[in-house]
């Protein structure tokens, strides 16, 4: 009878414990890359005329092909935010983190019709409100706005969808980043599961080099995490 009893433990451990590896297997894997080169684009009518767009991609790892029959799951409603940190005391640039904007979203504006029968663009805050959450499937990849530099501009902005707000002009001043390196705190959370990684931003150099670098682990150390930002 003892061991019949230990062979059915033993064979319901057994199942428990492959179950929660199947679940562990099946869960989103997720990491950042920076984005090699940056995005430049140029604009015929815009506040600038050219920009060149510093991002991220949010990956979800593909499953091992030994484990392809499983199939992963997609990271459902991802969001998040960026913070800035000094690089000589890691010390919080701004008192708030900046809410994430997945590139390729709709600008949130929209055509309205004016008083006067003209036609013009205008700030859409439904637009503005759909833009902060996106799905990352397995074996695709989500890009993630970081900073923009303009024109001759030497400073750079954290660029995220309240540079589209009425008066702002791109040239956000809330996320202004005088000319210099910073750290660049990156956090997503989907589903009750975190990523997060630490960049360095690169904006002391000509708008043609600014860039997004890899942190080396004994620099992240230096940076100071709030509580509300952790």
């Amino acid at each position: 009878m003892f061991v019949t009893a230990l062979g059915a433990f033993i064979g319901a451990l057994l199942t428990l414990v492959i179950s929660i590896y199947i679940e562990y297997q099946r869960k989103p894997k997720l990491y950042f890359e920076i984005e090699d080169p940056p995005v430049e684009n140029t604009y015929p009518a815009a506040p600038a005329k050219e920009a060149r767009f510093a991002r991220v991609h949010l990956c979800n790892r593909a499953m091992s092909k030994w484990f392809r029959w499983l199939g992963r799951s997609a990271a459902m409603q991802c969001g998040g935010h960026v913070q800035f940190y000094h690089l000589d005391n890691g010390a919080p640039v701004f008192s708030r983190p900046m809410p994430i904007r997945w590139a390729g979203s709709d600008e949130p504006l929209s055509f309205q019709m004016l008083p006067n029968g003209q036609l013009a663009q205008l700030f859409d805050p439904s637009k503005y409100n759909a833009a902060f959450r996106r799905d990352c499937f397995p074996g695709g990849k989500e890009t993630v706005d970081i900073a923009a530099r303009f024109d001759n501009d030497e400073e750079c902005y954290g660029w995220c969808n309240e540079a589209y707000l009425p008066g702002k002009g791109w040239r956000n001043p809330d996320w202004k980043l005088p000319k210099g390196r910073y750290f660049v705190r990156v956090v997503v959370l989907s589903a009750g599961e975190k990523v997060s990684d630490v960049f360095q931003l690169e904006n002391s150099v000509a708008r043609q080099h600014f860039r997004l670098m890899k942190t080396a682990k004994h620099d992240i150390s230096r940076i100071r995490l709030d509580e509300g930002t952790s």
